[in-house]
C-alpha cells in the first residue's frame, strides 16, 4: 500500500527530531561533566592568583569585592595566618568558624606550596578542594578554595528537565508540524489535481504561479505551458479530423454523383445511338430519303456531342468546386443583383414581381458560385412561369442561417421525379420541351445548386405549394456578424 508524502514527511520529521534530541542529551551527559570541571578548576586557580595579588595582612575594601564576586560564582573561602588567626572566612558564624579552623588544623599536611585540586572520592563532579599555602611578606598563610556548587546533582536534574521538556514539546511541535506541512503541501495537491484532470481530456485547467516557493511556482509554469500546448494540439487534431471528415464525406458524394453521371449519360446515350443505327439500317434499303436520314444521323451525332460538352463541363465545374474562395459577404446585395439581372426578362414576360429581402443576411463563401445558384433558380422559375405569372424571391435570416426561396406560378413538380431533378443530366420527360425521340439536352442547373450548397455545408429543397413550385436553400449565418 503507498502512503502519503506528508505522511512520510511527518514521520521523518519525528524521527529527526528524536535523533536530534537524542544525540543532544548524549553529548551533555558526556561532555557536560568534564567541561564543567574544567570551567571551575580553571576559576579556582585563577582565584587562588587573584589572592596572591592583594595584601592578606590588611584586606581592602576591593579585596572584599572580589572575594564576593567569587563567592557569588559559589565557591568559598578560609584563610587563616601561620598562626591560625582567621583573615578571610566565608561564613562569618563563629562556630562555623572554629570548625573550620579545627578542620584546617587536623589536615595541614594535606597543605602544598604547589596545591593541586583535590575531589571527594577523586571523581568527577565532586567537590572539589584547593588547599595551599601562600608566603607574604615572610609570613605563610593557609588558603582553603572549596567549590561548594552540587555538581553532579545539577547536571542530574538538568538532564531530568531537558528529557521531560523534550517529551513536553513533542506533542504541541508534531501538531505544529502536521499543519505547518499541510500548508506547504497545498500546492503540491493543487499540482496533482489539475495533472490528473490533464490525464482525464481537460487541458484548460491552469495551476496558480503566484506561490510562495519558487520551485513549485515554476513547476505549476511548466505544467500551465504543457496544459496550453496540448490543448492546441487536441484542437488542430480535432480540426484536421472535421477537415478529413468532411473531406471523405464530399469523396463520397462525388463517387455517388460520378456513379450517378456515369448511370445517366449510358442511359440518355442509348436513345441517339439507337436513332443512329435505325437510320443507318433504312440507309442499305432506301435511296429515295437518303438526305432525310442522314441529316437524321447528324443531328444525333451533335445531340451527343453536346452531351459530352456538358459531361466536360461537369467534370470542370467539379474541379472548380474544389478551390472556392470563401469570404463573407451580404446575401441583399446578391439578391438585388439578380433581380437587376432579370429585369429584362420579368418585363418581356410581364411577370407579376415579389421580393421580401431582409437586411444583413451575412453568409461566408464563395460569392460568385452563390450568385451562379440563384441565378439558377431564377432562370428555372422563369422559364416555368406563364406570361404574366408571379414570382416572389424570399431572403431571411432563419435559425442561425440565411434562407433563400424562389417562388413561382406552375404546375406542380410529379412526385416521382422530386429526388431526381437534382443529379445532373436529368431531365421530365413529362415536359413540352421533351422531343419526340425521346431525348432532350441534359441539364445541370439543379445539380449545380446542390453542389455548391453541398459544399458551404448548407441545405436545399422543393415544395409544390397550392398554386405552384417553391425552390430554396439555406446557408451557415457567417460566425462574426457585422452590426
Amino acid at each position: 500500500m503507498k502512503r502519503k508524502l506528508n505522511s512520510d514527511i511527518f514521520l521523518v520529521q519525528c524521527v529527526f527530531l528524536l535523533a536530534i534530541t537524542g544525540i543532544s542529551i548524549l553529548l551533555y551527559t558526556i561532555f557536560m561533566p568534564v567541561y564543567y570541571e574544567y570551567v571551575k578548576d580553571k576559576q579556582i586557580i585563577q582565584a587562588y592568583s587573584d589572592i596572591g595579588e592583594i595584601d592578606l595582612a590588611e584586606l581592602e575594601e576591593k579585596d572584599y569585592v572580589m572575594f564576593a564576586n567569587y563567592e557569588n560564582e559559589n565557591l568559598s573561602f578560609y584563610i587563616a595566618d601561620e598562626d591560625m588567626n582567621p583573615v578571610y572566612v566565608t561564613k562569618n558564624s563563629d562556630s562555623e568558624k572554629h570548625a573550620i579552623t579545627r578542620n584546617i588544623v587536623r589536615k595541614l599536611d594535606a597543605f602544598s606550596r604547589k596545591p593541586e585540586i583535590i575531589r571527594s572520592n577523586g571523581k568527577l563532579l565532586e567537590t572539589a578542594k584547593y588547599r595551599g599555602i601562600m608566603n607574604q611578606s615572610e609570613k605563610d598563610y593557609y588558603i582553603v578554595i572549596k567549590d561548594i556548587a552540587a555538581g553532579r546533582k545539577s547536571i542530574t536534574m538538568a538532564e531530568i528537565f531537558y528529557l521531560s521538556m523534550f517529551v513536553l514539546m513533542m506533542i504541541p511541535g508534531s501538531i505544529f508540524m502536521i499543519f505547518f506541512w499541510k500548508q506547504r503541501l497545498k500546492s503540491l495537491e493543487q499540482l496533482i489535481s489539475v495533472s490528473e484532470q490533464i490525464t482525464d481530456g481537460n487541458f484548460s485547467v491552469q495551476v496558480q504561479e503566484k506561490g510562495r516557493y519558487e520551485e513549485f511556482n515554476q513547476l505549476s509554469a511548466c505544467i500551465n505551458e504543457m496544459s496550453r500546448r496540448l490543448q492546441e494540439q487536441t484542437g488542430r487534431l480535432e480540426e484536421n479530423k472535421k477537415q478529413m471528415l468532411h473531406h471523405n464525406v464530399r469523396q463520397d458524394q462525388m463517387e455517388k454523383r460520378r456513379k450517378d453521371l456515369i448511370a445517366n449519360i449510358s442511359h440518355e446515350l442509348k436513345t441517339p445511338l439507337a436513332v443512329i443505327s435505325s437510320q443507318a439500317e433504312m440507309l442499305e434499303y432506301t435511296q429515295d430519303e437518303r438526305e432525310y436520314y442522314i441529316a437524321s444521323i447528324q443531328e444525333e451525332v451533335t445531340k451527343m456531342s453536346d452531351m459530352v460538352s456538358r459531361l466536360l463541363d461537369h467534370s470542370i465545374l467539379e474541379h472548380q468546386m474544389e478551390n472556392m474562395i470563401q469570404k463573407k459577404f451580404d446575401m441583399k446585395e446578391v439578391m438585388d443583383y439578380i433581380i437587376g439581372k432579370y429585369e429584362g426578362m420579368i418585363k418581356k414576360k410581364r411577370i407579376h414581381m415579389e421580393s421580401f429581402l431582409s437586411e444583413k443576411c451575412y453568409v461566408e463563401g464563395d460569392r460568385e458560385y452563390i450568385e451562379q445558384i440563384v441565378s439558377n433558380y431564377m432562370s428555372n422559375a422563369l422559364e416555368h412561369t406563364e406570361i404574366g405569372g408571379n414570382i416572389r424571391l424570399t431572403l431571411k435570416n432563419q435559425d442561425h442561417t440565411v434562407r433563400v426561396s424562389v417562388y413561382n406560378e406552375g404546375r406542380p413538380i410529379p412526385k416521382e421525379d422530386m429526388e431526381h431533378i437534382w443529379s445532373g443530366f436529368y431531365r421530365n420527360r413529362k415536359e413540352p420541351r421533351y422531343e419526340k425521340n425521346g431525348f432532350a439536352h441534359a441539364g445541370l442547373g439543379l445539380y449545380i445548386v446542390q453542389s455548391v450548397v453541398t459544399m458551404h455545408n448548407g441545405n436545399y429543397g422543393v415544395d409544390n405549394l397550392a398554386s405552384g413550385v417553391e425552390f430554396w436553400f439555406t446557408l451557415p449565418e457567417a460566425s462574426d456578424m457585422v452590426e
